[in-house]
């Protein structure tokens, strides 16, 4: 018989490692995972592994930029002069992007970069369609009353200046270029859908609002993430 003491049983399961900590922008967006939907016009397994692209549902009356036809007339009494000026200010201020992000295509040196835009391209063309039919609903509704004199501040908006000059440009000078202005642009939609929050109004534009500062602070990271990436290659 063994004098030899039993070894102790080990389990068999070893300890869980922790989870990984959520980013700022995912955790933004699971807690407006309610009002996102993705955008309508693309494909379910389009994105890119690790991309979050996120667009909101639009707010009552306004088309579907799928081009399914619209809903029923919208019951939005509650619709303030702010309302729509903040919906004014930020198709203009989706154009914008809009028009950086065509030119991308053809002159971006970076992929993930060229993907990007492409992506912001298509969500933010969506958007300003959908609200430039909320705001042609209203205008045919409220005629009489065409007092549009409430401007919203345009924050980080894109001068004619940088793109022109962006129109010039090819490879890495534009991929720098793009993200010095795209940031900031991006930082400004988030500041004013936060200033039209802290406001009364419509409840669906308020969730539009909500929407569109937490796509485009996903957006924010994948941007400076790039840029980190490319100045740590000497770019």
């Amino acid at each position: 018989m063994s004098d030899r003491m039993p070894r102790p049983h080990h389990s068999a399961h070893r300890p869980r490692r922790p989870a990984h900590r959520l980013g700022f922008a995912a955790a933004i967006a699971l807690s407006a995972a309610s009002t996102l939907v993705l955008p309508a016009c693309m494909a379910p397994d389009e994105p890119a592994a690790g991309t979050a692209f996120v667009t909101p549902a639009p707010p009552r009356g306004s088309s579907s930029p799928d081009g399914g036809g619209s809903s029923p007339p919208p019951q939005d009494q509650d619709a303030t002069a702010a309302d729509v000026a903040f919906i004014e200010a930020m198709v203009v201020h989706h154009e914008q992007a809009v028009e950086l992000g065509d030119l991308a295509a053809a002159r971006a040196a970076d992929a993930e970069l060229a993907d990007l835009a492409s992506r912001m391209r298509v969500t933010q063309a969506a958007e300003a369609a959908s609200m430039r039919s909320w705001l042609e609903r209203r205008r045919t509704r409220d005629s009489a009353d065409a007092d549009h004199d409430h401007g919203v501040t345009m924050r980080g908006e894109i001068s004619r200046s940088t793109l022109d000059r962006a129109a010039e440009l090819d490879g890495p000078a534009f991929d720098e270029l793009f993200l010095a202005a795209m940031v900031p642009h991006h930082l400004g939609a988030v500041e004013m859908a936060e200033a039209r929050l802290a406001e009364a109004g419509d409840p669906a534009v308020a969730r539009w609002a909500r929407a569109i500062a937490t796509a485009q602070a996903i957006e924010i990271d994948r941007m400076r993430e790039i840029e980190a990436r490319l100045a740590g290659a000497g770019r």
